[in-house]
């Protein structure tokens, strides 16, 4: 995904009209989805490069790798992240929020033995780990949003911009298409393929559940009778949408 001049955090998109969770819902692939590629895309700005299928069948879940170069291990606090949007920064244009779902969200499970890798129910599951105390960040209920929320210093980080993090090469086929944000939530369950999942994996100290990544799958649903192009919703940004009108 070539850097363009705007700042968008993924995972910023308020709850789409579909009565599903926001983030959408993921198709649990497994071993069945093919690698996918990165070549030249028409929506990825000058000289630009997006993420595709070669064959017909839906991709295999691809993580959003940080870059552990920048800021703490990879992680932006709150001011940072901020002062790099405002300066639209190259960095800004990888800028990865840890973000859940609402109560028919769902995780990747890397933090269960038995269940390693796969997709589980967000309101079932992190409910069980906050109960037993099993969560090592401080992950709580937003009842506004109807979401839960990563009440902690550092909420976001930087995805490596590098053509082997395949997930970070992902365009969004809404880029410059809306006129608000109603708009672009109605079109981008019909418009962009894959959905964000945040992944739980074993936290430093070997016992405790943690969040630090966030995956992209399959959106469930989708045709995937020919190979593509994979898109994200990155969410509706204000400035990139008056900019690509002018």
């Amino acid at each position: 995904m070539e850097a363009q001049d705007h700042s968008i955090f993924l995972g910023t998109a308020a709850r789409c009209d579909e009565g599903l969770d926001w983030l959408g819902v993921p198709d649990d692939v497994g071993a069945a989805g093919q690698l996918p590629v990165v070549a030249a895309s028409s929506i990825g700005g000058l000289r630009g490069r997006g993420l595709f299928t070669t064959a017909p069948g839906p991709p295999v879940p691809v993580e959003l790798i940080r870059d552990r170069s920048v800021g703490a291990d990879g992680f932006l606090d709150d001011d940072e992240a901020e002062r790099h949007c405002d300066e639209k920064s190259p960095e800004s244009e990888f800028m990865v929020c840890m973000v859940f779902g609402g109560k028919f969200g769902w995780l990747r499970d890397e933090y269960t033995g038995e269940q390693w890798g796969t997709l589980r129910p967000l309101q079932e599951t992190l409910r069980e780990w906050l109960d037993e105390g099993k969560c090592a960040q401080h992950i709580t209920w937003d009842e506004d949003e109807q979401c839960y929320a990563l009440s902690e210093p550092y909420k976001s980080y930087v995805a490596w911009n590098d053509p082997s993090n395949l997930a970070a090469m992902a365009n969004d086929a809404l880029y410059g298409c809306c006129k608000d944000q109603t708009e672009y939530n109605v079109k981008d369950v019909d418009m962009n393929n894959l959905v964000m999942v945040p992944c739980a994996r074993l936290a430093e100290d070997g016992i405790r559940v943690e969040f630090k990544s966030m995956f992209l799958y399959p959106r469930k649903g989708w045709s995937w009778d020919a190979p593509q192009e994979l898109t994200l919703g990155y969410g509706f940004d204000q400035c990139h949408e008056e900019s690509a009108e002018g």
